[in-house]
Parts: structure tokens; C-alpha cells; sequence
């Protein structure tokens, strides 16, 4: 039975586990924090990602709400620009949750499969890429620790050590800070099927609901180099309003990574989410594509003897897709923050197109199925 280590307890790498212990592999989890704590804000996931956790029998469905469409919003004005629904072609849908729910749910699936172990408070610290199976070390309470197998899987975030003791460059900043809060939504407020984005010059801000008890995310997307709310806190009413009572959480620099997928030499080392491919929140696919990504990988390597090739196989299959995704992000990130008069000629355009138009301009992406990842393998 093929083994693997996994650097990292986050959405990819608890997500890895399941997928690579679905098709047979023992799997170690190190991760660096001693604590698994419930940390960050809201996340979404589109149906591509759910499509995935439903195979691996994560229990998704209990946390969160269901959302069908993001409303477009002039953040100045608040006057609504379009609605753009978020299910898939096939009516497939998509879920808005708190991370740390996620990551419980992601939790409790992985404790239930006897070949999985998870490992706290272990760095890594050292790895040899040199070998032909995997030679690492991680630290610990008791120091260093050695361990071997068949495959390492680097899911520790777009600050990867794995990355690092590889070589590949350092994250860079991307020019915008992530202010990230927690409210409670108003009864009278957007019913909890929507996501709300208001767009402005250099700046957006979204909102949405994230549990049935009214629990609300909000994060406004700044320059990097003015990082408080300034005009936003002067918008649309409903936003300033619900700006005002919330609680702050603190302030993310947004950082980037040129994609990386694998270890050059005969190591087989893959990367997975941030690890790879850093990907800013203009499109909410960071934790969507993380997810596609460990269960890929997964689909690479079933029986897959020799796991070069294997590996290979999994860059070839998801730089084309991580591309495509980046490329939106980057062109949602321009029209997002366009000032006017050009944000005028925007909000037009897009107000002269039906919800069924703008739903067909993401079904590439929402469209996508695990089942495309299984034929990899002939399964």
C-alpha cells in the first residue's frame, strides 16, 4: 500500500488526505499550528468544488446556506448593476459557509478513515529532493522527526516551507489587503440566497450570509497601501450599515505565487492550493481549486507506478484550468475597480444581459466534474 506525507492541515491538505486515501494510500498529515482553531472569514464554493466533497463524503450540505446568485451592486449609489446566477448549467448549486466550519466537516471525514493521521505542532524543516522516494523533517515538541514514503504533498499555504526548501521564489504582494469582518444580518436585509458585491474605483466589497442564524461575512477589498475603509464606509446605505456594526476580524495582505506544481528531480513532491498557485478572491475559487486539486492529484497517481509520470500528468491537466481561473480573477479584478466614467460603460453592458448570458460566461468553470478527474484513471 503506496504512502504519502501531506505538509499541511487546511482545505487542501485535509482534502488531499480523503482523496488519496480513497484510492488506497496510507496518509500522513503534518501541519505547523498546534492548534487546529477556527480561524479566518467566509468562504464560497461553487459547484465544481462541491462536486468533490460530495464524493469524498464530506457532510458540506450541514454547514452553511445555499446561494444562487451574486447581485452586482454600484457601490457608491448601491443601485444593482446585474444578478449573475452561481449554479451550475445542470442546476447544480453553491454553498457559503464560515472556513472553519468547512474545516470541521473536512475534520470529521478524515478522523473516520483508519488510514489517515493527523500530526499537530510538526513543521517541515528539512527535505531532500535529491532521493528517489521522499526524505523530510519536521520539528516538534520532542525536536526533529524524519519521516519517509512514496509521496509528499506540499499544502502548506502560499508561505509553503516546502516551497522554500525547494527554492522556488517567494510569495510577492499582489497590491491589495483583504479587511475582513463579522456581522449579523438584519431581517429586513438581502435574503440569504444572495451574495451582494458592491463595486468602486480601486475597491470592492461583498457580503453575504453564512449560517441560518444570520452570522454575515463581509470583506472590502482596499489598496494595499491604504488599508482602512475610507470612501467605502460612505456607500451604499445598506453597507455602511452593516459595515458599522460589525466586528473587525483584521487585515489579510493578498499575496501571490507563480503557479508551481510539482519538484523538478526524482523526488515526487506535487503542490496543492496555495502552495501552487496563490489565487486572489476577485473570482471565489481559492478554496474551489484547491479542492479540484487534491482530488486530480489523487486521480494522477491511482496505480500509477511510475509517480513521475504520474506527477507530470497532474501539472498537464490543471495548469491549463488554474490558468483560465487566473486569467478571470485578473479580469474581474480590472472591472471590479474601475473608475468612472468607465465603470458607467461597464454597469451598461452589463445590465443589457440576461441572468441565463452571464450564467453561460462561467459555466466552464462551474460545469466542471469530478468525473472528468476519474476518467483520468479509467474508474
Amino acid at each position: 500500500m503506496p504512502d504519502a506525507v501531506i505538509a499541511g492541515a487546511g482545505i487542501a491538505g485535509l482534502t488531499a488526505a480523503l482523496a488519496l486515501a480513497q484510492r488506497g494510500w496510507t496518509v500522513r498529515i503534518r501541519e505547523r499550528a498546534a492548534r487546529l482553531e477556527a480561524v479566518g472569514a467566509g468562504i464560497q464554493l461553487s459547484p465544481n468544488a462541491l462536486d468533490v466533497l460530495h464524493r469524498l463524503g464530506v457532510a458540506v450540505d450541514t454547514v452553511g446556506v445555499a446561494a444562487d446568485s451574486v447581485v452586482l451592486r454600484d457601490g457608491p449609489t448601491g443601485r444593482r448593476i446585474a444578478t449573475v446566477p452561481v449554479s451550475s448549467t445542470d442546476g447544480r448549486g453553491y454553498r457559503v459557509l464560515h472556513r472553519a466550519d468547512l474545516q470541521r466537516v473536512l475534520l470529521v471525514a478524515v478522523h473516520r478513515v483508519p488510514q489517515i493521521e493527523l500530526h499537530l505542532g510538526q513543521p517541515l524543516v528539512a527535505l531532500d529532493a535529491t532521493a528517489p522516494g521522499i526524505q523530510a523533517e519536521f520539528g516538534g515538541p520532542s525536536g526533529d522527526l524524519r519521516d519517509e514514503a512514496d509521496l509528499l504533498v506540499a499544502a502548506d499555504g502560499v508561505r509553503s516551507d516546502a516551497a522554500r526548501l525547494l527554492g522556488f521564489p517567494s510569495p510577492q504582494p499582489s497590491g491589495a489587503t483583504a479587511l475582513r469582518f463579522a456581522a449579523t444580518a438584519a431581517p429586513t436585509d438581502q435574503p440569504a440566497a444572495a451574495i451582494e458585491a458592491w463595486l468602486g474605483a480601486r475597491r470592492h466589497a461583498v457580503r453575504y450570509r453564512i449560517d441560518a442564524a444570520g452570522a454575515e461575512n463581509l470583506v472590502v477589498i482596499v489598496p494595499a497601501g491604504e488599508p482602512t475603509l475610507g470612501a467605502v464606509s460612505r456607500w451604499d446605505a445598506r453597507l455602511a450599515g452593516s459595515l458599522a456594526q460589525a466586528r473587525p476580524l483584521g487585515a489579510w495582505p493578498l499575496l501571490t505565487v507563480m503557479p508551481r506544481w510539482r519538484a523538478e528531480g526524482p523526488a515526487p513532491i506535487a503542490f496543492v492550493g496555495d502552495a501552487a498557485h496563490a489565487m486572489l478572491p476577485y473570482a471565489a475559487q481559492g478554496a474551489a481549486m484547491a479542492i479540484e486539486d487534491a482530488f486530480v492529484l489523487s486521480a494522477c497517481l491511482d496505480d500509477a507506478a511510475d509517480r513521475g509520470s504520474a506527477l507530470r500528468r497532474y501539472e498537464a491537466l490543471r495548469a491549463p484550468r488554474v490558468g483560465k481561473v487566473l486569467a478571470r480573477v485578473a479580469f474581474h479584478r480590472r472591472v471590479y475597480h474601475l473608475p468612472r466614467p468607465l465603470s458607467l460603460a461597464r454597469d451598461l453592458a452589463l445590465a443589457l444581459r440576461s441572468p441565463a448570458s452571464l450564467r453561460r460566461d462561467l459555466a466552464w468553470l462551474y460545469d466542471w466534474r469530478a468525473d472528468e478527474a476519474l476518467a483520468i484513471s479509467g474508474n
